[in-house]
């Protein structure tokens, strides 16, 4: 594990910062004896109660998968947080299944990741002033190694966080050097640990926002930057333009207006909050289509921006 993190890690449970690695494959908490294992590298923190419940994934996660073949999309509302985790397991494993086997998906998945890796690690340059030297969070990373490891590259300690373990492991194998598995909700880091605090496009699949958005303040230091990417509410994929497969949502994905989430940020101590569009074209937008949308939308951000695919609100937490 990097030496760097363990400086920056906490218990998910009970927030204490005295951590102790008792092994290579260990870390302790000194204060609620909790027990957080490191697989590869990777601390496994999520809260216990979602650690217990991976025990049975694989049979929970072969139901979903077959019931998703079937055009079904269960839950079980009654075990929220447990369902809600086994889907994004599932959503990550089906994802993978999906780009993997169809060479179509995988044309339009891979375009539109890196046309959103250049923009979102631009921008992060711009806004913070450049990223050397400075600690980041990259909260539900998933295995997204064209925003991972530029930022790395650039000469930031880049720290990725995702629920899903397989997508830490994955992100690891590809060169990331520091990764934990962990909850957007119980975030395991300490009190104002980061310079920048940022996320695309998981922010949806954690609703209700108001306890993930706390907890992005909360380990973003005073005078530091958070940076949101979503899809915007109001657009919509154009699904008959997509293989089969891709772009399927979850039980528990809906988009966010851009106004609850400046609301929230406010409400946590987040001042300097700003709305830009981020992406114009939606994914599978035939090429000179998305060319010319892209490029209207940057010549008139005025008009452009209520029709963008994808929007980013930032703002700096107060000092």
């Amino acid at each position: 594990m990097d030496k760097n993190l363990l400086s920056l890690l906490a218990c998910p449970d009970c927030g204490s910062c005295d951590l102790h690695a008792v092994s290579d494959s260990m870390l302790t908490c000194a204060s609620c004896k909790a027990t957080y294992s490191i697989i590869n590298n990777v601390p496994q923190m999520p809260p216990s109660n979602l650690a217990k419940s991976l025990a049975r994934k694989e049979e929970y996660i072969g139901k979903l998968m077959a019931a998703t073949r079937e055009g079904k999309h269960p839950s079980d509302p009654a075990n929220l947080e447990t369902d809600r985790l086994m889907w994004e397991h599932h959503l990550y494993d089906w994802g993978k299944e999906v780009i993997f086997t169809n060479a179509a998906a995988a044309e339009i998945f891979t375009v539109y990741a890196e046309k959103g890796a250049r923009d979102l690690c631009r921008r992060l340059k711009d806004i913070a002033g450049g990223v050397s030297g400075k600690r980041l969070l990259y909260v539900g990373s998933g295995n997204d190694r064209l925003v991972s490891l530029p930022m790395q590259a650039e000469g930031a300690l880049m720290v990725n966080l995702d629920i899903v373990n397989e997508s830490m492991q994955d992100l690891m194998n590809c060169g990331a050097r520091t990764c934990v598995c962990g909850d957007i909700r119980q975030l395991p880091f300490r009190n104002e640990a980061f310079d920048i605090v940022f996320s695309k496009g998981s922010l949806h699949h954690s609703q209700p926002i108001d306890e993930p958005l706390r907890a992005m303040a909360r380990v973003c230091k005073k005078g530091g930057y958070i940076v949101l990417v979503e899809p915007n509410k109001y657009m919509t994929v154009p699904r008959h333009r997509l293989p089969k497969g891709l772009a399927v949502p979850t039980p528990y994905e809906h988009h966010l207006s851009s106004r609850s989430i400046v609301k929230m940020l406010k409400s946590n101590g987040v001042a300097n909050v700003h709305t830009e569009a981020f992406t114009h074209a939606p994914p599978g937008t035939p090429k000179l289509v998305a060319r010319i949308w892209e490029w209207k939308g940057h010549a008139m951000p005025w008009l452009f921006k209520y029709f963008a695919f994808e929007f980013l609100v930032r703002g700096q937490k107060k000092l």
